[in-house]
Formats: structure tokens, C-alpha cells, sequence
């Protein structure tokens, strides 16, 4: 692993170029470890949250001007036009852009009767937060993208989000992502449609059952191997693949 951080920290160096990305969800979990993994590979990282904790105290702490950090809530269309206001103020570009805020909220109807006990209430939520969530902070930062050499979108989405996948649990999460993966695939169309001399890279990547908040219960691998994962298909991946849902790994997954 130490090669591999190494190797890619020398080719930004022969490129003289330093990629700056934005990383939603900053504050914990996925989100979180790759705010580090970008900062440790000599990356510039915007991460946003809706407050500040320790771990990301320590992370501005070793990091620095390299990590800017901005608040806001992706369910609240007008935090996040206002921190996109503030980034226009620091930055003129981004290279990257990571969505990882999401909420997977623990229900009986997801151990029980799914349709009889469900719960309104937190199925809206899930939709607003995973979907309309996602909409919005691609309407206000999308544009950031459009100065870099090589602009790249990666939607941090779950294999839950498969059409064809089996079983009923998880209903409000599962027809998130499914959701989710249409919104990016749409945008992924667009912005070839309206802005192909951009060349945008876009991705769906399944994140693997991690240990966190959010998977500990059937985790196989932990946050940091899943975003060492991510970063190896944001630097070696080229074009797109029709269908751009993928795991860590960078193996193609149902759609």
C-alpha cells in the first residue's frame, strides 16, 4: 500500500498537477476515510458535513490548507447554494466530485412487514436525503468540474439499488439507490449530450459491506480498503462503460 500511495503521489508531481475534489458525507464512515486517503495522496479536498467532529479536527489539523471544509445539509437546497457560493469564493475548479452523504435509518419494517409496518415518514426522508439529496448538490457543483483537464463524478450508491435483486428488506434504502443510479445515469447522458468536449467520467460505485455505522452488521471489509478502492478507479480509469455501476474493486455490477 505504501508503493501505491507513492506511486501516485509521484505522478501528480510529473503532471505538476494537484487534483482538488469534493467529497460529501465527510464527516463519518466512507465519507470520511476518503477525506483522509485524498489528503495522504497529496489531494486537495473540499469535504462537506453538516458540523464539524474530532476526526475532522485532527484531519485540519495535520492536513491544513489542504482540507477546506464546508457545512451545510444536502437535504437544504439553500446550505448547499450557499456553500457552493463559498467555494466559488476560494476556488475557481474542482477535479473530482464525491457523493457519499446518504442514510440507511434502522426500522421495523425493514425486519418486519415492509409494507403493513412502513414508515412513511422515513421512507420520504430516505428519498430526500439519498436522491433529491444527490440532485442537488450535482446542480450547484457540477459546474465547478467544467475548468478541469479531467473531470470525474462518483456516485456512492449500493448494490441494493439492483432492479433484479432478491428479497423485500431495505425497501425505503433499495428504492433509493435505484433511484439514485437513474439520476447519475441521466446526468452521466447530459452531460455527453451538452458538454462532450469536457469528457466527463462518471461512476455508480457499490462501496462493499464495510464496517460502519451504516454496514457493521454484515461488513467484509473495512472503510479504508474501500476507499483506497475508489481512488484506484478515479486515477487508472478511462472511459466509461455504458452502464457505469461497478463495486470498489472496479468489477461491473447488475444494474
Amino acid at each position: 500500500m505504501i508503493l501505491f500511495d507513492l506511486i501516485y503521489r509521484i505522478t501528480d508531481i510529473q503532471r505538476g498537477k494537484i487534483m482538488i475534489g469534493l467529497i460529501t458525507g465527510a464527516g463519518r464512515g466512507l465519507g470520511y476515510e476518503l477525506t483522509k486517503k485524498g489528503l495522504e495522496l497529496g489531494c486537495e479536498i473540499i469535504g462537506t458535513c453538516r458540523k464539524m467532529n474530532g476526526s475532522l479536527q485532527e484531519l485540519k489539523a495535520e492536513f491544513g490548507d489542504k482540507l477546506q471544509l464546508l457545512f451545510m445539509d444536502v437535504t437544504q437546497e439553500e446550505q448547499v447554494k450557499k456553500a457552493a457560493e463559498e467555494l466559488s469564493a476560494a476556488k475557481g475548479q474542482i477535479d473530482f466530485l464525491i457523493h457519499c452523504a446518504g442514510v440507511l435509518f434502522e426500522s421495523k419494517y425493514d425486519t418486519g412487514d415492509p409494507v403493513s409496518e412502513m414508515d412513511i415518514s422515513l421512507f420520504r426522508k430516505t428519498l430526500d436525503v439519498n436522491v433529491t439529496g444527490e440532485a442537488v448538490v450535482l446542480k450547484y457543483f457540477i459546474p465547478f468540474l467544467y475548468a478541469s483537464q479531467a473531470p470525474c463524478i462518483i456516485s456512492i450508491t449500493s448494490e441494493a439499488g439492483n432492479l433484479n435483486g432478491g428479497g423485500y428488506h431495505y425497501l425505503a434504502y433499495s428504492v433509493s439507490k435505484y433511484a439514485q443510479n437513474m439520476l447519475t445515469q441521466k446526468v452521466k447522458n447530459y452531460l455527453e449530450e451538452i458538454r462532450p468536449e469536457n469528457h466527463f467520467r462518471i461512476y455508480m460505485i457499490h462501496p462493499g459491506r464495510m464496517d460502519t455505522l451504516m454496514g457493521a452488521e454484515n461488513a467484509r471489509i473495512t472503510a479504508a480498503e474501500s476507499a483506497e478502492g475508489i481512488y484506484r478507479i478515479l486515477r487508472e480509469g478511462t472511459e466509461p462503460m455504458a452502464v457505469p455501476f461497478m463495486n470498489y474493486k472496479g468489477e461491473p455490477m447488475p444494474y
